[in-house]
């Protein structure tokens, strides 16, 4: 997998990735679009206010735009991000993990 960021390096292929790590990145980065998206939410919901059948019409400029721009931060340079941030954070909980055993092991008698 490729992107701007450049190929997949050595250390973040070794680190094993599964369906649900997947699922947790999505959804972290749904909840990060939405954060980016929070202006535009605000224009809807005052739009939407005190309407009922109307809103459908009258505030299609303002749900387009949220929209639009949740489209635009999930998009999958933005999932791939959020991905290769997940993996750097598990490459240095390895590392740790490394050092402790290591640090462990001198500590121990023989």
């Amino acid at each position: 997998m490729s992107s701007s960021a450049g190929p997949w390096t050595r250390d973040e292929q070794r680190v094993r990735w599964s369906l649900g790590d997947d699922a947790r990145t999505r959804d972290k980065a749904d909840l990060w679009s939405k954060k980016q998206c929070v202006d535009l939410v605000k224009q809807l919901a005052t739009c939407m206010s005190g309407k009922t059948v109307t809103l459908g019409w009258e505030c299609q400029k303002e749900r387009n735009l949220y929209t639009s721009c949740l489209k635009n931060y999930t998009s999958d340079t933005y999932l791939e991000m959020h991905k290769r941030e997940s993996i750097a954070k598990r490459l240095v909980q390895m590392q740790q993990a490394k050092e402790l055993e290591k640090s462990i092991r001198l500590q121990s008698p023989k």
